[in-house]
């Protein structure tokens, strides 16, 4: 009886072991893939690549990718079980194909993109430079202005890979403007008028909420926070989600800003036509004729329509740049506008005498965010030194619109 028991434990040891090993065969086959990058119409050269694979990889393993033309290899990074993140490691011409390998790490891999948290909001760093500071506590205005002009929920400052400060903050003229930020002007919540622009009006507000997630990383920094749009009668009437992507360049800075709204309530928002209103950005002191103590030179417009400056204002744009000098050298910023977005490519508004703009999709006329629906916007920003290389900004907005084709076998 006991040889008979012995021998089924043994067979059961067996079919174990040899279970064991078939699972850890087919684990470590999953963890390896050819990778085949398509360039289509256009050359890349350090593009960044956001891939799903058709299964999961360890999270507890580094990968890297390498070329089997040249043998670069370049770090992976997995933002999802079943989602990596890369910059291209080769130069790929218009209507070729590179082909990679991917594999667990063979080398140490380093966060490149850092996020730092102190108690007024997060520092990102690309290669130990600053790229710029998100705001999560409340910040007060000049102790000349009112107290009603506070606010959180905004970028500044965002530097220059130079390390100008291109933004401005609070700035004399319009107290009510923050650097990279993003509000609806002209709205109509159940029934009565609502800014949450214009603090000055007393009839709404945006606000800071809490970060979800804030990841550095060899390949990109994710920030993720949650903001709300508030009404000051009739309290939250959306929820607006940043997922901010910062890529790891040295010589320039590059980043995402992903915006998705939700509408909370049970009620309708009406977003009325009107001259301004959306994802914005305000330029420099330096920039500003108002501000008597800074003021150097008005700034420059370039829209990839070619119109300059005010004249661009109300006008399409699938990128818009704003650069000039600063403190003491030039530098600049490009936003690009993804083909996803709404009323794309969208309308701006540029001011007329200061330095500041923005994607404004109600200039084409009104829309409407109903209850529990969404809204969603995409913007790429390239910060840049010196005036603005028309060759590098059409190379990126490649990448953006028309992204590389991809196989994974």
């Amino acid at each position: 009886m006991m040889y008979i028991q012995t021998l089924v434990f043994l067979r059961m040891l067996k079919l174990c072991l040899i279970l064991s090993i078939t699972i850890c065969v087919l684990h470590s086959s999953a963890q390896q893939y050819n990778i085949e990058i398509s360039s289509g119409a256009y050359g890349r050269k350090n593009t960044p690549v956001t891939l799903t694979l058709p299964g999961n990889l360890s999270v507890y393993k580094p990968y890297e990718l390498v070329s089997a033309s040249s043998d670069l290899i370049t770090p992976v990074q997995l933002i999802a079980t079943n989602t990596i993140v890369f910059i291209l490691p080769d130069s790929i011409a218009p209507n070729s194909t590179a082909v990679y390998t991917l594999r667990p790490a063979t080398r140490k891999q380093s966060d490149v993109v850092t996020i730092k948290k102190d108690p007024k909001g997060y520092l990102v760093k690309s290669n130990n430079k600053p790229v710029f500071f998100y705001n999560t506590a409340i910040v007060m205005p000049p102790p000349d202005s009112p107290g009603y002009y506070q606010r959180s929920g905004f970028i500044h400052p965002l530097y220059s890979p130079n390390g100008e400060i291109l933004t401005d903050d609070f700035p004399l003229g319009h107290v009510h403007q923050h650097a990279l930020f993003a509000a609806w002007t002209n709205t109509t919540f159940r029934g009565q008028f609502v800014d949450f622009w214009n603090q000055h009006l007393k009839k709404g507000t945006v606000e800071h909420l809490f970060v979800s997630n804030a990841a550095p990383g060899p390949v990109c920094g994710k920030l993720q926070v949650l903001l709300r749009y508030r009404s000051f009668e009739h309290g939250e009437v959306l929820q607006e989600v940043w997922t901010i992507t910062v890529y790891p360049f040295r010589d320039y800075f590059l980043f995402e800003i992903d915006a998705v709204q939700t509408n909370t309530t049970t009620d309708t928002l009406y977003l009325n036509k009107y001259h301004y209103g959306g994802m914005a950005f305000r330029g420099s002191k330096y920039w500003n004729p108002d501000d008597k103590k800074n003021y150097k030179n008005n700034w420059n417009i370039l829209t990839s329509e070619g119109i300059k400056d005010s004249a661009a204002n109300h006008t399409h744009a699938r990128w818009v740049d704003a650069s000039g000098m600063l403190k003491n050298k030039i530098a600049g910023v490009t936003v690009f506008n993804h083909p996803s977005n709404f009323r794309y490519p969208q309308a701006i508004r540029v001011h007329p005498n200061f330095p500041y703009w923005a994607y404004a999709p109600v200039v084409d006329g009104p829309f409407t965010i109903d209850p529990k629906k969404k809204y969603f916007a995409q913007f790429r920003y390239y910060v840049h030194n010196g005036m603005p290389d028309l060759n590098m900004i059409e190379r990126l907005e490649s990448d953006y619109r028309n992204p590389p084709l991809i196989k994974v076998r």
